[in-house]
């Protein structure tokens, strides 16, 4: 179904227009719930113009992000309006008294991380991601307790590093951009040298934007000290326009210069490894998932570095963004639940430690429920998009292109299986500490007052029917 106006138009005039609503609907009297109510209707029309407009495949050369959604951004966009979603849902509207203003901010950092993954020239890719981290900031800040307040601060100053970092990148990338400028033989040398130079600064920025090794250092103090709820939406859904950018840099970079595979091959082996061996010695459930958010940026690399190096191998290129697509999808309701989950839990046991968690007397079934949907999701366990997300990017990276054998053994295949085997150990702990099958206590009239709770339990439905359905997307990529 392709609709009568650009979709980026349409969605922009929603999510723009229901952020700067807020402000006014504060000053007009109109109460929170309302507002949230209309922050979710904004986000799930979005949806909707995504989902009835999909690509018709291939990854279209357009200008700006006034373009169609394209192969790239299409499963991007999803995910990140399904983890913007999720994210509102769970807000306790007791939490701070800038509810309005919060809700702003996730309207307006949704928009933006959407136009990060769908821009396709430096003057698109520089406004979308200014927009993006400010609101990110802001949104941090705005739960106004001590821990969100040190975090923003920690990730305004590693923010505004990356971004200096992304000009120079950028700015670098250019000329790989311009049609047949690769094709001019008095260039190559210039374009290899500049090549280098746009991998090296580019791959840092994303790498701090996405939170992943070595640029992974912010992520446990942000992830792991900032509110639940607030790490819900900017871990599950506003970060996430960043790797679709990643995909189409790396897209054009790796045709023309041989140093992309190294860098993106060792961001991958470095966040799997840190992600999934750090959290063994965490005892704080935040801080466990904080790292766990690093080793699936890893894994997220894998499937860039497959990009960068299969352009002359379509099978393997679609293997690849197919596997990115459905991990991010995985990552964006995995990862969005299972904090709204933990706030639940620190608000009703006190803090996140395990021993706290272990010893509290208040258990709920749809908590068990949605928590082991969600950790089972992320650890990789079949039918749920996780299991299929590791498995296309497993399938890519044992593809026969340079780099990826060492004489017979694919060795990046065999390290993402030992990092999710790790990982298991940890979730699981997480899990068991988390919940008791005896002793479940319920109390009488909270249900009402428990909206990060309902969030998870949708969200996990959510994960089961993704995992069901989701190749049904790999049509439209």
């Amino acid at each position: 179904m392709a609709l009568p106006i650009d979709q980026m138009l349409l969605i922009l005039a929603i999510l723009m227009g229901s952020s700067l609503s807020m402000p006014l609907a504060e000053m007009l009297g109109v109460d929170r719930r309302t507002s949230k109510y209309i922050s979710i209707a904004a986000l799930i029309a979005s949806l909707i113009v995504v989902l009835i407009s999909p690509p018709g495949g291939g990854i279209a050369i357009v200008s700006g992000f006034t373009s169609n959604v394209d192969s790239i951004s299409y499963p991007i966009a999803i995910a990140i309006l399904l983890g913007a979603i999720i994210g509102v849902l769970c807000i306790p509207l007791e939490a701070t008294d800038s509810v309005h203003t919060y809700l702003s901010m996730i309207l307006m950092g949704s928009l933006a991380s959407i136009m990060l993954a769908m821009a396709r020239d430096p003057v698109a890719v520089i406004a979308s991601w200014t927009l993006l981290s400010v609101t990110m900031f802001a949104t941090i800040a705005l739960a106004r307790d001590r821990a969100s307040l040190e975090a923003a601060v920690r990730y305004s100053i590693v923010g505004a590093i990356a971004s200096q970092l992304l000009i120079i990148g950028v700015a670098f990338s250019t000329p790989y951009l311009i049609p047949m400028a690769s094709e001019q033989p008095r260039q190559q040398g210039l374009l290899y040298s500049l090549g280098l130079v746009a991998i090296a600064f580019t791959m840092i920025a994303i790498g701090f934007k996405l939170g992943a090794a070595p640029s992974h250092s912010w992520v446990p103090d942000v992830y792991g000290k900032a509110s639940p709820y607030v790490v819900s939406v900017i871990s599950g859904s506003l970060k996430l326009g960043a790797i679709g950018l990643a995909i189409y840099i790396l897209t054009y970079l790796g045709q023309v210069s041989p140093g992309v595979f190294p860098v993106a091959v060792f961001i991958s082996v470095a966040s799997m490894l840190i992600g999934s061996i750090v959290p063994l010695t965490q005892t704080n459930a935040q801080r466990i998932l904080a790292y766990s958010s690093i080793a699936h940026m890893g894994f997220i690399f894998i499937g860039l570095s497959i990009i960068s190096i299969s352009h002359n191998n379509p099978y393997a290129y679609r293997l690849a963004l197919l596997g990115i697509a459905f991990h991010t999808l995985a990552y964006a309701v995995g990862k969005s639940g299972v904090f709204a989950a933990l706030n639940y839990i620190g608000r009703r046991s006190g803090g996140l430690d395990l021993d706290v968690i272990k010893s509290s007397p208040s258990r709920d079934p749809r908590l068990a429920f949605s928590l082991s949907i969600h950790l089972l999701n992320l650890i990789g366990i079949p039918p749920l998009p996780g299991f299929w997300g590791k498995l296309f990017l497993l399938m890519a990276a044992a593809q026969n292109l340079r780099g990826l054998y060492v004489g017979q053994i694919p060795w990046l295949v065999i390290l993402g299986i030992a990092a999710s085997v790790i990982s298991a150990y940890y979730y699981l702990n997480m899990l068991r500490a988390s919940i008791a099958i005896e002793g479940i206590e319920r109390r009488d009239g909270e249900d009402k007052r428990e909206p990060d709770l309902w969030a998870s339990y949708i969200s996990a439905i959510v994960t089961i029917v993704l995992g069901i359905f989701i190749y049904m997307l790999s049509y439209y990529m």
